[in-house]
């Protein structure tokens, strides 16, 4: 299944990408401060899964990871 992330429009300076899978919402990523993390989940937004400076090393970690998962 392949992983899209798409950027989700946000005020402030914040930046913030979805996850999705097959269309549906599967987590977010969240980046400020020059650190991006990745939230699992629709609502999570305390719970980082993972995080990197370096956003295409991370959503290279998240589509190897989640791209397997049902």
């Amino acid at each position: 299944m392949s992983i899209e992330f798409r950027e989700r429009h946000t005020t402030g300076y914040s930046f913030q990408l979805e996850v999705r899978r097959s269309g549906a919402l599967i987590g977010h990523v969240r980046g400020g401060s020059g650190v991006y993390r990745y939230y699992r989940g629709e609502f999570n937004e305390l719970t980082a899964e993972f995080e990197d400076r370096n956003l295409d090393r991370l959503k290279t970690k998240i589509e190897e990871t989640e791209g397997g998962r049902p």
